[in-house]
């Protein structure tokens, strides 16, 4: 298999887990801001956005690979 076509697999592996990580991560944090500032609208409203574009993103890379 040629090396740069490894390289880029293995680049993709590694943008998909961490992808993956990162929403694990927000989720968690809207869950806590859900508890304890469910008055804080605005800052989990842009959680959500973010936490969207990220499943989205995931979502390009399954299809690439």
């Amino acid at each position: 298999m040629d090396y740069k076509i490894l390289m880029k697999v293995q680049e993709q592996q590694e943008e998909y887990k961490d992808t993956w990580k990162h929403i694990k991560d927000l989720e968690a944090e809207i869950d806590y801001m859900y508890m304890r500032e469910p008055d804080d609208v605005k800052y989990i409203m842009s959680l959500e956005r973010e936490l969207d574009n990220l499943y989205e993103k995931l979502d390009q890379l399954d299809e690439n690979n």
